[in-house]
């Protein structure tokens, strides 16, 4: 394993690192992300209501983002390949597993806890390795990595429907989880946890200067003791909880307005093919505002676009919310990320990014069931999608807060990449 030299003749393993991170990214998402594709069915084979269906969701949600707690600190420690590939195959078997289930709390243990678990071992890991590979292109190689998350909600939905209808849902989740097994653990195993420990630099390029000023370095326990990280934390827990509602519900809700499964399937699939773009056009405007202001501008985007959606009741406008929520859904996913990496430094990134994704996984396991929980007990979703309006309003001020500090006293003693 070689690195890149100045003239490019051999490829930076930094790149594969960012091919693995796609395949991570895709199958951690895009697992989670297709069950609203088997909503139904196991609505109907267990004839539950949907608050306890959208609870299977909610805890493969929130799995997903509070281990990372767990997950980016052991990563930090082992190495992100043995956490990532575990995390993959706890996703197959949780999906195998899940297949076979006879009653609805089987499915909780199976698909919540197996596909929670596995895609939380995958995420911080995969996205805070790869934030230690790259340093001038760090924005470009996060937006190429979690281009998986798009990729693969572009993908998988309309796979598990066409499975579903062809197979059946169990034979569409075994299936599923045969391919995970094979492939995503094979790419977990290429990830590293940095270039310097191959003696390599990040970006492919050449050491850097002993006269150049030192980035932050923050420990776990230094960024926690910051407002700066407090703020990130519940901006990331107001997101949360507005991102997975239309994710969860849009299936049943097209239902509602007398329109098919999949139609639900392919808007949620719309939703993933936006957010790839998403990740270019928002990451073309955070390089001339800054990550913070973009990042700023995409939760009043969302906001707006949440309180649209109580109004579209027809394809079209359903498309035009897709299209919409899933650009600026797009712009959130590398940004938050780099954010940190800009304030704290990549050294400790792995708990950092965990700990702060934590807050992320109480809001993916809220709102889904929330929002099921008040349709049945209005009938409706209006309230619910008026909570994820005012929750994404409450994040853009945590992070008009965060550029107010920067401005005046600066992170950690200088002014963060966020704000220049």
């Amino acid at each position: 394993m070689t690195s890149a030299t100045g003239t490019g003749q051999k490829l930076f393993y930094g790149w594969i690192v960012v091919g693995a991170s796609f395949v991570g990214t895709f199958f951690a998402f895009g697992i989670a992300y297709s069950f609203g594709p088997f909503f139904p069915a196991i609505e109907n084979a267990f004839q539950a209501s949907r608050s306890d269906v959208a609870l299977v969701s909610a805890i493969a949600g929130g799995l997903l983002f509070s281990l990372g707690a767990v997950s980016g600190p052991l990563a930090d420690r082992v190495g992100p390949a043995v956490v990532a590939a575990t995390g993959m195959v706890f996703l197959a078997t949780g999906l195998i597993v899940a297949a076979q289930a006879t009653t609805l709390w089987q499915i909780y243990i199976a698909y919540g806890l197996g596909v929670g678990v596995g895609a939380g071992c995958i995420y911080v890991p995969v996205i805070s390795a790869l934030q230690r590979w790259f340093v001038r292109r760090r924005g470009l190689a996060s937006g190429l990595a979690v281009m998986g998350i798009g990729v693969g909600t572009l993908v998988t939905p309309p796979t598990a429907n066409w499975l579903i209808q062809d197979y059946g849902w169990r034979d569409a989740m075994t299936y599923m989880g045969i391919g995970v097994g094979v492939i995503g653990i094979f790419c977990m195993l290429m990830l590293r946890h940095s270039p310097e420990r191959y003696g390599l630099n990040p970006d492919g390029g050449a050491p850097p200067s002993p006269e150049a000023p030192v980035g932050p370095a923050s420990t776990l326990r230094e960024a926690i003791r910051t407002p700066e990280f407090w703020l990130l934390s519940g901006a990331g827990l107001c997101i949360s909880f507005s991102l997975f509602v239309p994710l969860v519900h849009m299936v049943p809700y097209v239902l509602d307005h007398g329109m098919t499964e999949g139609t639900g399937a392919w808007l949620v699939s719309l939703i993933g093919v936006s957010s790839i773009g998403g990740r270019f056009l928002v990451g073309v405007v955070a390089d001339r505002l800054g990550r913070l202001r973009t990042l700023t501008g995409v939760y009043l985007g969302l906001a707006v676009m949440m309180a649209f959606w109580h109004l579209a009741h027809d394809v079209w406008t359903l498309g035009f919310f897709a299209v919409i929520f899933g650009t600026l859904y797009g712009g959130f996913a590398p940004l938050m990320p780099a954010l940190l990496a800009d304030i704290f430094g990549v050294r400790h990134l792995g708990g950092i990014l965990g700990v702060n994704y934590s807050a992320a996984g109480l809001g993916v396991l809220g709102g889904p069931t929330l929002a099921g929980l008040i349709f049945d007990m209005t009938g409706g979703y209006g309230p619910a999608i008026a909570f994820a309006v005012v929750s994404l309003l409450l994040g853009a001020a945590s992070l008009i807060a965060i550029g107010a500090r920067t401005r005046t006293a600066g992170v950690n003693g200088h002014q963060p990449d966020c704000e220049r």
